[in-house]
């Protein structure tokens, strides 16, 4: 049995069952047939909700489960996910225009065969604004306790190599399925070259996307917005570490 943490909520500190996949389709779903704006709003807070309180179950240390238990840290960590991964959709629209005219008219296959090559575009959503929300969270470590130049200028370079991380991953797990999926339309040779070819493919998108994500380093580089008005994270004491 876990040990709770005294500093929390209790409502925090309960376990919860993991929200089934099909939740969030289901109310997308319901807000096409029904238009009701109200209700979508109201469940999606309700998830997210829940989604929180998975969070600080899983976190692994008290300073991350201290700042997940924030609902202004929570919400930023949420925002900069979602934005790390608007900016990867975007750059990634250039490269999927390129590919899915290949195939559908230099190579024939059609638009209707191309645009399977949007499959995994939702996987690479999910991974891309997880490590974007992890960046961000260290990030928010980062500043915990008291801060010194030296602990500064480490931190802002966390940042920088965390954003290209986040950037990479989203980049290298697009390009990698979706090169993948060439091998049922132009394959290679044997199936060993062809894993080969789509990770090299894959690695060289990824290093792209990673040196563009590190624009939003400042974003993961903030921390949480306790401190940002002068007050300490909820629940985290002091601490003159460097």
């Amino acid at each position: 049995m876990k040990q709770r943490d005294a500093k929390l909520p209790k409502v925090l500190q309960e376990p919860t069952p993991r929200l089934p996949a099909v939740v969030e389709p289901m109310m997308l779903a319901h807000l096409a047939l029904s238009g009701d704006a109200k209700q979508y709003n109201r469940w999606r807070d309700q998830i997210e909700r829940v989604r929180q309180v998975e969070a600080v179950d899983g976190a692994a240390d008290p300073e991350a489960k201290s700042l997940l238990s924030s609902r202004l840290a929570w919400r930023q960590i949420r925002e900069t996910g979602t934005i790390g991964a608007i900016v990867g959709l975007g750059l990634s629209t250039f490269w999927m225009s390129w590919l899915m005219k290949l195939y559908a008219v230099d190579n024939g296959f059609g638009w209707g065969v191309a645009s399977l090559f949007l499959m995994p575009v939702p996987v690479a959503w999910y991974v891309g604004r997880k490590l974007w929300e992890r960046a961000a969270l260290q990030g928010m470590k980062d500043h915990v306790g008291r801060l010194t130049l030296r602990k500064r200028v480490r931190g802002f370079f966390r940042a920088i190599g965390r954003s290209f991380g986040a950037g990479f991953g989203f980049g290298f797990t697009l390009v990698f399925l979706q090169a993948l999926m060439t091998w049922f339309m132009t394959p290679a040779p044997t199936f060993g070259l062809e894993l080969l070819y789509d990770f090299s493919h894959a690695t060289i998108f990824g290093t792209m996307f990673g040196f563009m994500g590190t624009m939003l380093a400042p974003m993961i580089g903030r921390p949480a917005p306790e401190e940002q008005a002068g007050l300490p994270p909820p629940g985290l004491p002091a601490s003159t570490e460097d």
